[in-house]
C-alpha cells in the first residue's frame, strides 16, 4: 500500500457539486419525468488518518464536533460480519445498520435536526465500509458467508428511483422506526465474552483453499481485504447553502462515501482528468457503487428520496454509453451547462445544444426539511389520491414540454442534418436513440453560448459573418430565445403554482414570486419546497442595470442572491488542498494523510 505523505498534499480531498432541478420535483418521487443539472456550489471533504485511534467528524458550518473511538466500530463490525452477509451489488442493509450506527453514534442522545440526521448518514457509511472490510476478511480467510436474514425490505438501487407503485414506508423509514438496540460489553479480539451473545459465538472451521475471488472481483490479496481499516479525522465543509433545495445533503452524503470507500481501499484511487485544474474522477463502475451507497445514506435525511440528488453529484463530465436502462448518462449533466431528463426506473436522457439562457437563484433563507416536505404529499396523495395523481401528470407534462423546449438538436457540418435523428416519445420525451461518444462535444459553457450562436450563423450564412443571411439568422436565434423564455417563464409559474397546491409553499417564496413578478419573470421552488430557494430563467439580453435593481429589491428583503453556472464535474478528487482548507491542522489529530492506495 502506497500512502501519499507529501506535504503538497497532505490529505485526501474530494468534492462533489449540487443541484438544481428546474421541473418535476415531488412527482419525480412517483414515478413522473423531472428535469435537472448540476451548480457548481460545492461540498468538500478533508480525510486524514488518525494517529490516536480516534474517528473524528467535524461539520463547522453546522456545529458538529463530535469523535468515537475506532476499537468500538471495529467490534462492531466484526459482530455485524458474524450476522449478516455482504451484499455485492447494493450498500449494507438500512434496517440491519441503522439501528447499531444511531446506538454508536450517540446521535440520538445529544443532537437534533439536521445535526443528527448528518451524523447518522456519516455512522451508516462508516459502519457499512467496516462491515464490508470484515465481511470480506472473513471470506479470504475461508469462512462461510452467513445467510441473508428473510423479510429484509431492500430498495432497488440499479437503476435511479423508485416506480410508480411505491411501498406505504420506504426502507429507511422502516429502519429509522426500529429500536435503538442494547449493545452488550464487547469482547476484545480473541477474548470470550461472558455476556449473552447478540451475535454467534461459534466460529466455522476454515475451508482448506482460500476464496480467490471475494465479491466486487476483488482478490483476497487486495487493498480492501489486507489493508487495516483506520481511524479518520473528516472535516466537512460547504460552499453550497444546506437546507435550501440544491442537493446538499446529496453532495455531503456523496462526498463522505467516496472519501471512506476509497480511504479502505473498497475503490480504487480515481484516474480520470474531470476539469481544467487536474482534479481526478472514478471509472463509471466505481462511480456507480459511491451513487449507491450515498442514495442510501441519502435516504436516512430525507426519509424517501428519488435518488436524483445523489446521481447528479456523483457523475462527471466523462460521457460513457452504457445502453437501456444506463443512469450513467446522468453523469453528463456534470457537464458544462448540462442539464437531463429524468425519469425512474428510465434511462436519463441529456438535453443537447441548450438555448442561451441565464437562471437566478434565490436563496429565501428559510431551512426546509425535506422528509417533512416528502411526507405532507405524501398525506395529501392519499387523503385526495385521484386529485394529486392527476397533478402529478400535469407536473410530468411541464417536464415533457420543458424537455422539448430546451432541447435543440445541432446541425451537422455536411449540411443540415439533425444529429438526433428521429424525434422519439419513449416516455422521457424526444430523446430516444443512445448518444456517440463525440456526442459529448455538443454541450458547451453557457458563458460561451454566444460563440455557438455566431458559429452557427456563420454556417447559415455560408461562412460570411457580416452578410446578410447571417444578420438574419442572429437576429432569428435572438427571437428564437426571447420566445423560449417565455415559454420556460410560463411553465415554471404553472409548476410554482401546482406546488403550491401539492402544500409545500411558504409566504417568503410568495413575496419572491411577487417580487420578480413586477419584472415579468416567474420564478418556481426548487427542491422540496417549504421555503429553500427558487430560481427562474432569465429574459435574454436583461440589461445589467434592470439585473442590479432585481438584486437590490431581492437583497432588501433580506435574501440571498446569486447566478451560479449551470453545469460542472461531478464527484471529484482534488490534487491540490481546496481554499476552505487552507487552515493548517493539528498534528495530535492527523499525524498521516489518508491512503490513497495508489
Amino acid at each position: 500500500m502506497h500512502r501519499n505523505t507529501t506535504s503538497q498534499h497532505g490529505g485526501l480531498f474530494v468534492s462533489a457539486p449540487g443541484k438544481i432541478i428546474l421541473f418535476g420535483e415531488h412527482a419525480v418521487v412517483y414515478g413522473r419525468t423531472a428535469i435537472a443539472g448540476s451548480i457548481d456550489l460545492r461540498t468538500y471533504v478533508s480525510l486524514y488518518t488518525s494517529a490516536d485511534g480516534r474517528i473524528y467528524l467535524s461539520l463547522p458550518d453546522l456545529g458538529v464536533e463530535k469523535t468515537w473511538m475506532l476499537k468500538d466500530l471495529l467490534k462492531a463490525a466484526d459482530r455485524l460480519a458474524a450476522e449478516y452477509p455482504i451484499e455485492e451489488d447494493q450498500p449494507p442493509s438500512l434496517e440491519i445498520l441503522v439501528p447499531i450506527a444511531r446506538k454508536l453514534s450517540g446521535s440520538c442522545e445529544d443532537q437534533c435536526g439536521v445535526q443528527h440526521l448528518a451524523i447518522l448518514a456519516f455512522w451508516y457509511l462508516l459502519l457499512g465500509v467496516a462491515h464490508r472490510k470484515s465481511g470480506l476478511s472473513r471470506l479470504a480467510r475461508g469462512l462461510p458467508a452467513p445467510p441473508l436474514p428473510e423479510g429484509l425490505h431492500r430498495t432497488n438501487l440499479s437503476v435511479i428511483g423508485a416506480t410508480s407503485a411505491q411501498p406505504e414506508k420506504s426502507e429507511a423509514e422502516i429502519a429509522l422506526s426500529l429500536p435503538v438496540p442494547p449493545l452488550t460489553p464487547l469482547p476484545s479480539p480473541g477474548a470470550q465474552s461472558t455476556a449473552p451473545p447478540v451475535f454467534p459465538t461459534s466460529t466455522p472451521t476454515p475451508t482448506s483453499t482460500p476464496t480467490p475471488l471475494l465479491p466486487g472481483n476483488l482478490r483476497a490479496d487486495s487493498p480492501a481485504v489486507q489493508q487495516d481499516l483506520l481511524a479518520v479525522k473528516a472535516t466537512v465543509r460547504f460552499k453550497l447553502p444546506s437546507c435550501v433545495g440544491l442537493g446538499s445533503s446529496g453532495a455531503y452524503c456523496v462526498c463522505i462515501a467516496t472519501s471512506l470507500l476509497q480511504t479502505a481501499g473498497l475503490i480504487p484511487p480515481p484516474s480520470i482528468v474531470a476539469d481544467e485544474q487536474g482534479n481526478l474522477t472514478w471509472e463509471e463502475d466505481h462511480l456507480d457503487i459511491i451513487r449507491k451507497w450515498a442514495t442510501a445514506a441519502e435516504s436516512l435525511i430525507h426519509g424517501r428520496a428519488s435518488g436524483l440528488d445523489a446521481a447528479v453529484c456523483t457523475f462527471g463530465s466523462h460521457y460513457r454509453d452504457y445502453g437501456y436502462q444506463s443512469f450513467t448518462h446522468l453523469g453528463y449533466v456534470g457537464c458544462f451547462g448540462g442539464v437531463a431528463s429524468f425519469k425512474p426506473g428510465h434511462r436519463i436522457e441529456h438535453l443537447k445544444n441548450l438555448p442561451d439562457l441565464r437562471v437566478i437563484l434565490v436563496n429565501s433563507k428559510v431551512e426546509r426539511n425535506t422528509a417533512r416536505m416528502v411526507q405532507t404529499v405524501k398525506e395529501r396523495l392519499k387523503k385526495f389520491p385521484e386529485v394529486v395523481d392527476a397533478m402529478f401528470g400535469s407536473i410530468d407534462a411541464i417536464s415533457l414540454d420543458a424537455a422539448k423546449i430546451l432541447h435543440r438538436p445541432l446541425l451537422e457540418e455536411n449540411g443540415g442534418g439533425d444529429t438526433g435523428s428521429t424525434v422519439q416519445e419513449n416516455g422521457l420525451g424526444p430523446f430516444g436513440g443512445n448518444m456517440v461518444e463525440q456526442d459529448h462535444h455538443s454541450l458547451q459553457p453557457t458563458r460561451t453560448a454566444s460563440v455557438r450562436s455566431s458559429s452557427l450563423s456563420s454556417y447559415v450564412g455560408g461562412g460570411k459573418r457580416n452578410s446578410s443571411a447571417s444578420v438574419i439568422s442572429a437576429t432569428s436565434e435572438k427571437g428564437e430565445n426571447v420566445d423560449t423564455f417565455s415559454k420556460l417563464n410560463d411553465l415554471c409559474r404553472i409548476n410554482n403554482q401546482l406546488l403550491i397546491a401539492l402544500g409545500v409553499g411558504h409566504p417568503k417564496v410568495d413575496l419572491i414570486c411577487t417580487t420578480l413578478a413586477r419584472y415579468g419573470i416567474h420564478p418556481k421552488m426548487t427542491g422540496a419546497g417549504g421555503g429553500g430557494s427558487v430560481f427562474a430563467f432569465l429574459k435574454p439580453n436583461t440589461p445589467q442595470t434592470l439585473l442590479d435593481m432585481i438584486d437590490g429589491e431581492l437583497r432588501s428583503h433580506g435574501f440571498e442572491v446569486w447566478q451560479p453556472p449551470l453545469g460542472g464535474p461531478g464527484v471529484v478528487e482534488h490534487q491540490t488542498r481546496p481554499e476552505l482548507f487552507q487552515t493548517p491542522v493539528s498534528s495530535t489529530q492527523c499525524s498521516t494523510p489518508a491512503s490513497k492506495h495508489k
